[in-house]
Order: structure tokens, then sequence, then C-alpha cells
């Protein structure tokens, strides 16, 4: 602890010990607060313990006054959990207080006195000096004294008279401890302990210290036993959990609540654990463990182990306990660092997942080695974009032919291979949509050329697409659904809010929830969608989640799929692009009736799952 306590002997007539470096006598102290009060930057602070010099520096930095009053009066706020566990333990230090003539006082999380019990002289002196409820002891406002420091610093503290910056509590001994939340391990309050000085002489200074410390762990104890049955459940996972991996990067959650180890927190920011949020609800939908590499804000890649847990009678969903895993020393540079040594000609494109940074990669192979390439993702990920920049670094000119068009429309084989011939690159979007007979046409060209400059793009490899890909002989890239780069979400939606010129840049913590655990069937495309159309016509610098039409927000609350339900629909991407789009030949190749297949697309879309090829 920052407090530093000795064993608290008296000096023999001299005036009370202070405990800790230097053990100062009383009067030296109050002699070293005169001296700072009155010449703060000329006195020589280093004989004070640290955790009173840092105090008596903040008080000062805060404009307290010295001589001020400590009336001023306040509402506390301690919640009922926390009085009903701490009234066992208030009511035996109020036995052992009244014995030896001090008071017990519990404060809120702000530094409100809430109960104040004890020794009937005593109380009537305090009253004297401050509201013995709702009196609060904020550094800010009342300077150094045992309660407001402990919340400072954050852990147990001790002030011994002089030691406080305000002259009414010079003659008060106070030993603070803050009392924690089991499960979030923020503080819930302040348990603390006032002596009068004729006490504190034959007060032994670490003995209270370490009373105190163990009654505010049991209130903290009791706090645990009063939480809901699946509070504890979650609880016991994590405690399970922390106690198999040591130190290693531990986190718990379900729907309402987080747990997370120290490590865990020094990894992760609020974004991350909205990502870790959205895995979570994907390890319940598969009811298997699941493991993913992601990319943590700070730009350090790791991995993470996501474990379901099955708390549905207890009224939790998207419960689990995630493990991060470390990557090997080699390969622990930071992105920022890698990004220095070596560049790529699509920054535009953002995000730092290891798919898209294998498929940018990809791209930049083929067109240093000026080598043909198919893309292939699901519809919005930016397939075509992708290709057309691959396409002009291998020529100044390109010529894009969209397959969906129909056979009138599109250009016949001999233009393309003309276009080729005056050294223009083709790129050759939707594959999967063009008919047998010109696919067989395409087929025949490519099977003539030697790494032409073509770059063909597909939602997938379907029988139908495999011989273009085949005669190609290409470079294949393979751009990653948004859903597999959640943690991508968060810089994507601020870029394309910087895009639209507003002056809001930045993503409030709801809105940033809820746009990375939504599934995004339309991919970047849907997300640019959204963004576009937030209404941020009013000052500030957050987009918040009432920005959101309604339209988006339902297609926000997409439900996940099961992995049935997930193979299923992709049977039906692909069967709609086996058969161009035609149900009633897609519901053959499925094997199933058409009014069967239009009631699945039915469902699909109606739960924000976009089937449309086009």
């Amino acid at each position: 602890m920052t407090s530093s306590v000795s064993e608290g002997t008296t000096s023999g007539g001299g005036g009370i010990v202070v405990p800790g470096a230097g053990e100062l006598s009383n009067s030296t102290v109050h002699a070293l607060r005169e001296r700072f009060l009155s010449d703060p930057r000329g006195t020589d602070l280093s004989g004070l313990r640290p955790v009173i010099a840092r105090s008596w520096l903040r008080s000062l930095a805060c404009n307290v006054n010295a001589a001020g009053s400590l009336l001023q009066l306040f509402a506390p706020h301690a919640d009922e959990q926390l009085l009903l566990a701490a009234e066992p333990v208030l009511s035996e230090l109020e036995r052992l207080c009244s014995d030896a003539g001090g008071s017990v006082v519990l404060t809120d999380a702000e530094g409100t006195v809430a109960v104040f019990r004890g020794d009937a002289a005593e109380l009537r002196r305090a009253e004297r000096l401050f509201p013995t409820v709702g009196g609060r002891m904020g550094e800010d406002l009342v300077g150094t004294n045992s309660d407001g420091t402990a919340l400072e610093e954050g852990e147990a503290v001790q002030v011994w008279g002089p030691e406080h910056f305000n002259e009414a509590l010079q003659t008060s001994y106070c030993t603070s401890v803050p009392v924690r939340d089991p499960v979030r391990r923020s503080i819930r309050g302040v348990l603390g302990v006032m002596l009068p000085e004729h006490v504190a002489r034959s007060a032994n200074a670490k003995s209270m210290l370490l009373l105190v410390t163990g009654a505010a762990a049991e209130i903290t104890r009791r706090l645990a036993e009063r939480l809901s049955a699946r509070e504890q459940a979650l609880m016991a996972e994590y405690m399970r959990e922390v106690r198999k991996r040591g130190a290693d990067a531990v986190v718990a959650m379900d729907d309402r609540m987080t747990i997370a180890s120290r490590t865990a927190l020094s990894v992760f920011d609020q974004s991350d654990f909205a990502v870790l949020a959205a895995l979570a609800r994907e390890a319940e939908t598969t009811q298997n463990p699941l493991q993913r590499s992601v990319t943590v804000s700070a730009g350090r890649e790791v991995t993470l182990q996501v474990r379901p847990m099955n708390f549905g009678d207890l009224g939790a969903s998207a419960a689990a306990v995630v493990r991060v895993q470390w990557p090997s020393a080699a390969a622990t540079v930071p992105l920022s660092a890698k990004r220095t040594t070596r560049s790529t000609p699509f920054e535009d494109f953002v995000g730092t997942t290891r798919g898209l940074r294998r498929a940018l990669d990809a791209a930049a192979t083929a067109a240093s080695r000026r080598m043909p390439a198919y893309v292939v993702g699901e519809q919005g990920t930016g397939k075509l974009r992708l290709a057309e920049g691959v396409a002009r670094l291998l020529a100044e000119q390109v010529e894009v032919v969209d397959l969906r068009a129909t056979r009138q429309q599109l250009p016949s084989v001999d233009d393309l291979d003309r276009t080729l011939e005056r050294g223009a690159a083709v790129v050759l979007h939707r594959v999967d949509r063009c008919s047998p007979e010109y696919r067989d046409e395409l087929v025949a060209l490519l099977s003539l050329l030697e790494q032409p400059q073509i770059l063909v793009t597909s939602n997938a490899v379907t029988d139908h697409v495999l011989p273009i890909v085949s005669a190609l002989r290409g470079i294949e890239i393979t751009l990653p659904p948004l859903r597999e780069r959640r943690e991508d979400i968060t810089a994507l939606a601020e870029h394309f809010l910087r895009e639209r010129g507003t002056s809001v840049t930045r993503l409030s913590a709801k809105l940033r929830s809820a746009l990375v655990a939504a599934d995004w069937p339309g991919n970047v495309h849907q997300l640019r969608e959204v963004v576009a159309s937030m209404s941020l016509d009013r000052p500030g610098e957050e987009a918040r989640l009432a920005d959101l039409s309604d339209v988006h927000l339902r297609s926000l609350a997409t439900s996940p799929l099961t992995r049935l339900e997930e193979a299923e629909l992709q049977q039906i991407r692909l069967a709609l692009a086996e058969a161009n789009g035609n149900r009633l030949r897609a519901a053959r190749l499925l094997g199933i009736g058409r009014s069967t297949l239009y009631r699945k697309i039915e469902s699909y879309e109606g739960r924000g799952f976009d089937l449309e090829l086009g």
C-alpha cells in the first residue's frame, strides 16, 4: 500500500509519532504544513509520507481553504445493498469504537458521509466540525483526510492529526479503506475509523489499519453473497478461469455484466469490449468454443478463446468466458510499427484485421507481379473497389464490365480482346451472374491469353464460376465479411463520419456497441449507408444511437443465426447464384418447393439478411 505504516509507537513526551517514513513527530509535521501553506514552492516535502505529500499538493491545486468551514451538506448516495451488507460490520466496529472512544464512518463512492456511529462524546465533537450525515469529505472540498484521500489513491490511507489539510480535523487520527464491488472492483464506498488524540496515543497504527482493511473486505464479501444467482454464477466461472490461468487476461461476461482481470483492462478499451460481447453472442449461437485472432485498439494482435456458458435458467444470455493468448515475441510488433516499414497501395481500405490485411497483401502481390486475380467476397465487402484498385496499378485505362447486365448490353468477347490489346485493364464484375453462354465464351478467350490484365469479382466460387477461375490462372483475393472484422467496425464508422465533413467525428459508447454487435449482412456497404443516413444536424462531437432512423435501428437488431440457419442461408444464396436469380430454378436445385423457398427468403429478409444478388 502507499501508506507504509510503522508500529506507531509514541515518543516519550514529545507527542504522537506520525506513522511512516522518517517517523516525524506531530510538531514537526505541523511546522512543515505551516511552511507549505505560506510557501508551497519553496517547501521540501521529501520527509513527509508520499501519500500525504501528494494529497497536500492536490489540495493546494484545488484551492482548498485550510481554515474553511466543513459544514456544507450533501445528500449521500450509498446504495441499499451496500448499507445492508455493511450493517453487521458497522455494528461490530461501533461496539469497539464506543469502548475505545472512537467512531466509525461509512461514506458513499463520492466521499459523502452516510453513516457515523460511535462514542457519544466523539459524535458530539464531530457534529461541531461537519454534518455527520451528508458531510462530503472529498479532497477537492476538504483537502487531505483519510476518506477523501483513500478515494483519490484507490487504497487504504491513514491520516494522522496535523497531516490533515484542514485545521478543524487536526485533532483526529483516521484510518480509511475503500469498499470494493465484488464484481466490478469499483469503489462502492469508504469505511473509516476516527480516533481522538488521547486514544491514538496508545493505539497501534498498523493494527488499526489491519482491522479496518479486514472490515472493508468483509463488507465486500457480504456484497458478493447478495449477488443474484446469475451474478454469482458468472463470478464463479471468472474465478475458476483466473485460478487456472493466473495472470492471463480473462474476461467473463453476459448481456448485463462484465468482469475483467487487471491484465484484460490494460489490453482492452471500451470498443474492444463491444467486440468481445459480439463474439460471446456468436459462441452462444453455436454453443461451441471459438477462437479468433483480432487486433485490439492499441494496435496489438491477440488470439481470443471464447467459451460459451449456459445460464439460460438464470435469465442470462450471451454468457461466455474469454481468455487472451499473446502471439510469439516475433509477432508482437504493433501494427503502427508495421505500417512504418511496409505500405500497400490500398491504404484507403480501413481496418487492421488479419483477414483484410491478407486480402490487401494478395492484391499488392497481383499488382507487383502483374498477374490476373479474382476477388471473392459477400455483397458489400468492397470487391469492385479493390479490383479497380489493382487494375489501376496494372494500366492507365480501366474498363469495368458489369456482368449483371443483359446479353445485349454486354460487350462481345472480341471487344474485350481488343480492349486488352490496347493495353487497358478489364474488370469483369460479378461473373457469377453472367449467362452460361457468355461464360463459355469468356473461358475460351482466357484460355488463349497469357497473364491478361483482367480482374474478376464474384460473390462465391460456384460451379458456374469455377471454369472462369481455372482459365484465368490468377491470384485469389478473399475479402472477409464485416461480421469477421468486428474490431474494424468502429474505425470504419468514424472514417465514414469524417467523410461527411460534419463536426461529429466520434461514436457514443451505446452506438459503438450496437454497431459492433450487428451482423451486417450488407457488410461495409451497409455500414456506410447507416452512417450516411444519421441525423447529425445538431451541435456536438458524438454520434448517438438516437441519430439512427427506425429502419436502421431494426437492421442493427438482426438476430444471430444458428449454425443450421447459417448453412441454410449460404445454400440458398449459392442456389440463387447458380440459378442466376431465378427462384423457381433455385428451389429445384435445393430440392424444395417454390413456396417453401419464398417463405425462407421472406423470413431471412425480415430478419435483415439480404439475399438480393444484384
